[in-house]
């Protein structure tokens, strides 16, 4: 009899911690309601939200999860040296807050950021070893998708590039709304002032102004920077170079055929302005300098060799950069 005692006692007490238990259990829509709750929280405080290492995982990789997160993975720290993150991060932060002040804004979508400095965790995770990077963690989570990880290296970094990717990832349509831009109104209105005022002041002298040797100057000048692609760089919003977070490395030339940076252009700028200065000391100085002596005809001869030769060389190396298969060089590699 005492012993049958025990084992009701000992039973009813299992019984009451297993329904403890299981009440204090939340459902999974309870946990869902909260993390949404949570989510439009920090949404509300700013646009895009900063995540730790243990944020990243129970809000973006763990289930349920109703909601789309829109991530980048970024090095702001100075001693990271990526002269590129901030810029990249004040154009993801211009998404994010215009995507709050369109109507496509809900408790679908949300904009967060991973620093290294903050979510080592992260970069572990995901494996990452260059930054910045931007990733769509969709809803349903499942197989990895290759377009949920945004090509930088074709489309830039520039809001506009981002917000149309983020459309057409979240089948959210909003536009990217930018501040006037006073500064650059006022400095293209003063220099169109200060042209003005020197063509009029300059008037009486404008068949020096307009010289063949002046023109020829100017069109050579336009011919470099468009040759150098800085149009690209205006309409994709190309970085000006970009630093492995893991080796300190500044790289001033992309290593995609697809992509440059803007230091990439001006360097490409001034080699093609070297070898244009060679091609003319090869046909108009070289010829012209034999009325001074042969001398100066031979140095002359020799140093646009020399500037088209090397010219041609670090082309071709710079070629073996971008494009990892090809086989041509000419005195360096």
């Amino acid at each position: 009899m005492a012993r049958l005692l025990v084992v009701i006692l000992v039973g009813l007490g299992l019984a009451a911690t297993l329904c403890n238990a299981l009440a204090g259990k939340k459902s999974k829509q309870e946990i869902l309601e909260e993390k949404v709750s949570q989510m439009m929280k920090w949404a509300d405080r700013r646009p895009v939200i900063k995540l730790n290492s243990d944020q990243f995982k129970e809000y973006l990789r763990t289930q349920p999860r109703n909601y789309s997160v829109i991530m980048m993975a970024t090095a702001l720290g100075s001693r990271h040296g990526c002269s590129i993150c901030k810029q990249a991060s004040d154009e993801f932060y211009a998404v994010g807050s215009s995507y709050q002040q369109s109507d496509a804004y809900s408790n679908k979508v949300f904009f967060a950021m991973a620093d290294f400095d903050s979510a080592q965790g992260v970069f572990q995770t995901l494996q990452l070893k260059t930054v910045p990077v931007f990733y769509h963690f969709p809803a349903k989570g499942g197989k990895k998708n290759r377009l949920d990880q945004y090509d930088m290296g074709r489309f830039g970094f520039s809001a506009e590039s981002l917000a149309k990717w983020v459309g057409e990832r979240t089948d959210a349509d909003f536009k990217v709304r930018r501040p006037p831009n006073y500064m650059m109104l006022f400095g293209g209105s003063a220099g169109v002032l200060f042209l003005l005022a020197l063509i009029y002041y300059k008037r009486k002298s404008m068949e020096q102004l307009v010289s063949r040797h002046n023109c020829a100057v100017m069109s050579l000048f336009v011919i470099l920077l468009m040759l150098s692609g800085q149009m690209w760089n205006q309409i994709r919003g190309a970085p000006m170079a970009q630093t492995d977070p893991n080796t300190g490395k500044v790289a001033y030339i992309s290593g995609s055929g697809q992509f440059q940076f803007i230091a990439e252009s001006y360097i490409i700028m001034a080699m093609y302005g070297m070898g244009a200065v060679g091609w003319i000391l090869l046909s108009e100085q070289g010829p012209a300098a034999m009325k001074y002596s042969s001398g100066a005809q031979t140095t002359m001869i020799f140093v646009g060799v020399g500037l088209v030769g090397f010219v041609f060389s670090w082309l071709l190396s710079t070629m073996r950069i971008k494009n990892r298969g090809y086989p041509y060089y000419f005195l360096m590699k």
